[in-house]
C-alpha cells in the first residue's frame, strides 16, 4: 500500500482525472497484477492469444488500434509493432512504462481519449441536474484495420457511476440505465467499425468457496455481445486478495465481435452462477 501511495504520488496525470480515481485504479491494478502473477498468467497469455489469432485473419496490417491499453499487459505490444506499420494505442490514462515503450518504438502512438465521452460530464455535473449523454469515440477508428477493445468493456461506467453515487446520490436505477448506456454504445460503436473487431471483455464475477460458486454478478448489465472466439475464467483475486474466504473469478470472452444481444425487458441479467469447471481456455464464445 506504501508502495501504491508513493506512485500516485509521483505519477503525473491531470487533475481531473486524478480526483475521480483514474490515477489510483490503474495502480491498483497493475499491483494486484503483480501480487497475483501465478494466477494471472493465464488470463493475460488467452488475452494476447486471442489478438494474435484475430491479427493472423487480416488481408491487410496498416493500422490497428487497440482501446484499453493503459498498463499494456494485456497487449502483445512488441509482435503487434512488428506486423502493424502504425499501432495506436487508447486510453483515458497511460501509466509512464507505456509511455516508455511509445517512446522505444517509432510506430507505436499513445492517443489519450475518455472513450465514453462522459468522463469531464460527470465529474463537472451540476447538483440536479440529468445525467450527461454518451458521446463515444474511438481514435483512429476509420483507418483501422483491426480494432481491439481489450479488457476494458465493463471498466468503463464504473468510475463514472461511482462518482455519481457518491457526489449526486443517484439512485441504482438511473446508475443501471447509465452504465448499460455507456457499455451498450461503445459496442455499437465497434460494430460500425470499417474492419473486423476483436473484442476481449470479462462478462460475469464468480466468489468461489471450495471450488463452488456462491455469488456472481453480471458485469455488463444485462448486455450480451455476440462474439466467436474462445471464453476462460480469469482467477482475478485468490484469497485473501479481496476476500478472506473466497476466491473470485471473472467469466472472459474473447474473439471477434459479430453483434450486440441487448436486454429486452430493461432489467439487468440476473447473474446467475455458471457450473464450476475448471479455468481454462474452451472453444466457443
Amino acid at each position: 500500500m506504501i508502495v501504491e501511495w508513493i506512485r500516485h504520488r509521483l505519477t503525473p496525470a491531470p487533475r481531473g482525472l486524478r480526483r475521480m480515481g483514474y490515477l489510483r485504479e490503474l495502480i491498483a491494478v497493475d499491483a494486484r497484477r503483480r501480487r497475483n502473477r501465478r494466477a494471472w498468467g493465464p488470463h493475460l497469455r488467452a488475452t494476447h492469444s486471442v489478438i494474435l489469432d484475430q491479427v493472423a485473419q487480416l488481408d491487410r496490417w496498416n493500422q490497428v488500434v487497440v482501446v484499453g491499453a493503459g498498463l499494456l499487459s494485456d497487449v502483445p505490444v512488441a509482435t503487434l509493432a512488428l506486423l502493424f506499420r502504425r499501432v495506436v494505442l487508447v486510453d483515458v490514462l497511460f501509466m509512464p512504462s507505456v509511455r516508455l515503450t511509445a517512446l522505444r518504438i517509432p510506430s507505436v502512438e499513445l492517443a489519450p481519449c475518455d472513450v465514453t465521452g462522459v468522463v469531464e460530464a460527470v465529474r463537472t455535473l451540476p447538483r440536479g441536474a440529468p445525467l450527461p449523454p454518451s458521446r463515444p469515440v474511438i481514435p483512429g477508428l476509420a483507418d483501422a484495420d483491426l480494432v481491439v477493445s481489450c479488457n476494458v468493456l465493463s471498466q468503463l461506467p464504473l468510475l463514472p457511476a461511482r462518482w455519481l453515487a457518491r457526489h449526486h446520490d443517484t439512485d441504482e436505477a438511473a446508475l443501471l440505465a447509465f452504465r448499460r448506456r455507456l457499455i451498450a454504445d461503445h459496442l455499437h460503436l465497434l460494430m460500425e467499425a470499417p474492419c473486423p473487431v476483436c473484442l476481449v471483455t470479462d462478462t460475469e464475477r464468480q466468489e468461489m468457496t471450495a471450488d463452488r460458486p456462491t455469488a456472481a454478478e453480471d458485469l455488463l448489465c444485462g448486455i450480451v455481445p455476440d462474439v466467436e472466439g474462445a471464453t476462460w475464467w480469469w482467477r482475478i483475486a485468490p484469497r485473501p486478495e479481496e476476500l478472506w474466504l473466497h476466491d473470485v473469478r471473472h467469466h472472459v470472452m474473447g474473439g471477434r465481435l459479430r453483434g450486440v444481444h441487448m436486454p429486452r425487458d430493461g432489467a439487468a441479467r440476473p447473474g446467475a452462477a455458471a457450473p464450476a469447471d475448471q479455468p481454462g481456455v474452451t472453444g466457443g464464445g
